[in-house]
């Protein structure tokens, strides 16, 4: 048996193409002095000052200065943080 073709391969692909956008109108939204910044903005900005926080305090104590130089545990930290942040503040669970 043959595969049936689609008989509008223009819509197809055009649905295909906007499907995408039509998510980012569901994004919720924080109002920061005025101005609306979807959230996972703010949980990103969050977790990159935390996770900055956390390397600076790590990198003062004597045994895990090494560690703190990690470019790998900065952005480990960074998303580990900017999704219990999202997790915590944005979803509704």
């Amino acid at each position: 048996m043959r595969a049936r073709r689609p008989t509008h391969p223009g819509v197809t692909a055009a649905v295909c193409w906007a499907a995408p956008f039509s998510a980012l109108g569901c994004a919720p939204t924080v109002d920061v002095l005025g101005v609306y910044f979807p959230a996972w903005l703010v949980s990103a900005v969050v977790g990159l000052l935390s996770a900055y926080a956390l390397v600076a305090w790590m990198g003062r104590r004597p045994g895990q200065r090494e560690l703190a130089q990690s470019g790998l545990l900065f952005c480990s930290l960074t998303v580990v943080v900017s999704l219990l942040s999202w997790w915590i503040f944005f979803s509704a669970f």
